[in-house]
């Protein structure tokens, strides 16, 4: 019975590689959100 639940590595990896992109989209959806802030801050700046 134990037989039947080992996955075996590959999906393990498979899993630890999703987990960096999910976080790596995230990271950088932050990051696009804070440039897009700083962006419309120096507009403003240059305006005046």
């Amino acid at each position: 019975m134990i037989d039947i639940l080992y996955i075996g590595p590959g999906l393990g990896v498979g899993a630890i590689i999703l987990i960096f992109i999910i976080g790596g989209i995230v990271i950088f959806a932050f990051a696009y959100i804070f440039w897009l802030k700083i962006r419309h801050f120096f507009k403003k700046m240059k305006k005046k």
